[in-house]
């Protein structure tokens, strides 16, 4: 019997009406950072500084709040973290191998295509969809999940793509020039300071919690208005022989390294099996084009987060076909 073997038939159409609901309001807000700069309302210095502060502000809080919430003691098992990591892994280096030899593009440019095609929208899509399927099963592996994608893959697209940018001269060299960039990133340092506070189990004080509750909570929709602004200022076709490879990679490479190392690994549930490929099914996070900016790469990362949101309305629906459910 297969992995999925005795789960029951879940309605896929359920599942995926939800997932229309979820991505409406990203493309409402996209529509509304569009029409914002089209129309005037808003410049390109108001789409700079507020890239400037998610990135620098919001986009930590978001990373240092997720971690802070994970049970980093109690998960779904080491099975299930490997075998998602790996999955991860495999995609990202595809793609970042296919950006270098194929493309003929930079390291830095490689690594910021990698990081799209191997980190989900698990918190705002992959994470509702999970649960309106598989239920309490969704919960048991969003920590996993959220942990592979804060502390793996996330900072090391990141330390790619500075290394790329360390210009010419020894490797050692370019190390030390990315190793200082990082060291400089608000968000490195959330991430490495909300995993620790989370392995000791250390909690905020109330009302610092919530103001980073605030902050993390502002981190969507202002990115999403600046994917809008960015899209506004595109020259149609400019980007789309680009963004193919980091679609593909995203809608259906990533599912099917995460399916083939689960198999690999082995000892993963079923029901949790399921929801490791669901969740890797479904777009890549909504800051994608914030990662992006600083090596140059917004526009591109904006038309590719909205070709694989609307392309993963077909595969989703593909996969929750597949996918047996409850």
């Amino acid at each position: 019997m297969g992995p999925f073997g005795q789960i029951e038939t879940f309605p896929a159409w359920r599942a995926l009406a939800d997932f229309l609901t979820l991505i409406l309001p990203i493309f409402l807000l996209i529509g509304i950072g569009l029409l914002a700069v089209r129309t005037g309302v808003a410049l390109a210095i108001h789409i700079e500084g507020m890239a400037s502060f998610v990135l620098n502000f919001a986009l930590p809080a978001l990373m240092f709040n997720a971690l802070l919430h994970q049970d980093v003691h109690h998960s779904v098992g080491i099975r299930f973290f490997l075998a998602y990591g790996l999955g991860s892994l495999v995609s990202f280096i595809a793609i970042v191998t296919v950006w270098r030899l194929v493309s003929r593009r930079s390291l830095a440019h490689s690594a910021i295509a990698g990081l799209g095609a191997a980190c989900s929208n698990t918190g705002f899509i992959g994470f509702p969809v999970a649960s309106l399927v598989f239920g309490a099963a969704a919960l048991g592996a969003l920590a996993p999940i959220m942990l592979v994608e804060n502390l793996l893959i996330i900072p090391l697209g990141l330390a790619l793509a500075e290394l790329g940018m360390g210009g010419k001269g020894s490797v050692w060299r370019s190390l030390a020039v990315a190793g200082r960039r990082l060291a400089l990133m608000p968000l490195i340092w959330a991430i490495v300071l909300g995993g620790a506070l989370a392995y000791f189990g250390v909690g905020l004080p109330a009302g610092v919690a919530t103001a980073v509750e605030m902050l993390a909570k502002a981190s969507a929709p202002c990115a999403l208005f600046v994917v809008g602004g960015v899209v506004a200022g595109l020259a149609p076709g400019s980007v789309a022989a680009d963004i193919g490879w980091i679609v593909v990679g995203k809608l259906i490479l990533h599912p099917l390294a995460v399916t083939a190392t689960f198999l690999l690994v082995g000892g993963v549930p079923q029901e949790l099996f399921a929801v490791g490929v669901l969740i890797a099914s479904v777009p890549m996070l909504t800051v994608y084009p914030i990662f992006g900016r600083r090596f140059g790469m917004d526009g591109l990362c904006a038309a590719a987060l909205m070709a694989t949101t609307i392309a993963g309305m077909l595969t989703l629906a593909i996969v929750l076909a597949i996918l047996p459910g409850r």
